[in-house]
């Protein structure tokens, strides 16, 4: 992406809403805030009240009631949980290896075992089927679209009431709901990030570390879209001031730049990559690529491998080989 998207991409974090065009028309949908949520959640369980009344089973009876029939088991959910959880692990070990190599590994397992989970989320719905969960969660998910989407820039009128949103096609509903599912795309996490590091916020970094103030209203007023732009910009002003020798390349990157952040909260004081010494003449960590220690910008005359160093003598190092490489002289 180039700079005049991130620069619109945080103009439109700003304002508050996201200009969209349905049937010809131009259109604003306003991002939501706390008490948006709240209203919404209110909605869903006003709905979800209304199908349990009319004899439609909750998700929990349901499922209670597919195990009873030998239809779902224990294990399987069981099978869910510790996919969840490894999951959970492995975005938390990403964040603490400094080996590019060994992040790109943990990456592919990672997605491997959401592939794994989602899979069986699939087969668990077809299982379970509707519920008043999901009739609930269907007509709150369709007062998003409704309450979210306004005829002016301002925000003062919406573009369908009620009465006129039940009155919508199939076809004019999925329309409405692309145009949310692209701005929430636009305005993912992973973008706002890459926004918050380019080169024309960097003015407002130090800034972030109080929303009213940096907004001018109160954080109850504020999208989630603009309390996460200060969250990341506090986060990364953070991580600037508080971490040395931060590769180049890895400015501008929030993934790599997290990780490198979070390997030298981890290391040992005063020991470099690996515990060896930061002063010494060559730097050696175990397992670790050339390419590895390309991207890390490890000190000293030469970057080295030890798993390549062990390959040319036959596999192992002795300790005078090993001290050698950190730069003793033995």
């Amino acid at each position: 992406m180039n700079e005049e998207f991130y620069i619109s991409l945080i103009g439109e974090a700003f304002d508050g809403y996201t200009e969209a065009t349905l049937d010809d028309r131009l259109v604003y949908i306003r991002h939501i805030n706390i008490r948006d949520q709240r209203y919404l959640q209110k909605y869903h369980d006003r709905y979800k009240e209304i199908a349990l009344s009319k004899g439609v089973e909750s998700r929990e009876d349901r499922q209670k009631r597919v195990i009873e029939d030998g239809i779902w088991t224990h294990e399987e959910d069981q099978k869910i949980e510790s996919l969840q959880f490894e999951i959970e692990n492995l975005k938390k070990t990403v964040k603490s290896i400094f080996l590019p190599s060994q992040q790109d590994e943990i990456r592919k397992t990672l997605e491997e075992r959401r592939t794994e989970v989602a899979d069986l989320l699939i087969k668990k719905q077809e299982v379970i089927g509707k519920t008043a969960d999901d009739y609930a969660i269907s007509r709150s998910s369709d007062e998003m679209l409704r309450f979210c989407l306004f005829k002016d820039c301002n925000l003062t009128e919406r573009l369908y009431t009620e009465e006129e949103f039940a009155e919508l096609e199939v076809w004019q509903i999925a329309k409405i709901n692309d145009a949310q599912n692209s701005m929430s795309e636009r305005l993912s996490e992973t973008s706002l990030q890459e926004a918050v590091l380019r080169p024309f916020f960097g003015i407002y970094l130090s800034l972030c570390e109080n929303p009213a103030e940096f907004y001018g209203k109160p954080v109850v007023d504020l999208s989630v879209y603009q309390l996460k732009t200060v969250l990341f910009g506090k986060m990364f002003f953070n991580i600037f001031q508080q971490t040395e020798n931060i590769p180049d390349n890895i400015r501008d990157n929030p993934e790599k730049l997290m990780a490198f952040a979070e390997t030298q909260r981890n290391k040992g004081s005063g020991a470099g990559v690996g515990g060896l010494k930061d002063d010494a003449s060559a730097s050696a960590v175990f397992g670790a690529t050339k390419e590895d220690m390309q991207a890390l910008n490890l000190k000293g005359g030469a970057n080295v491998s030890l798993r390549e160093e062990a390959a040319k003598h036959g596999g192992k190092l002795n300790m005078q080989q090993m001290m050698r490489l950190a730069g003793e002289d033995v």
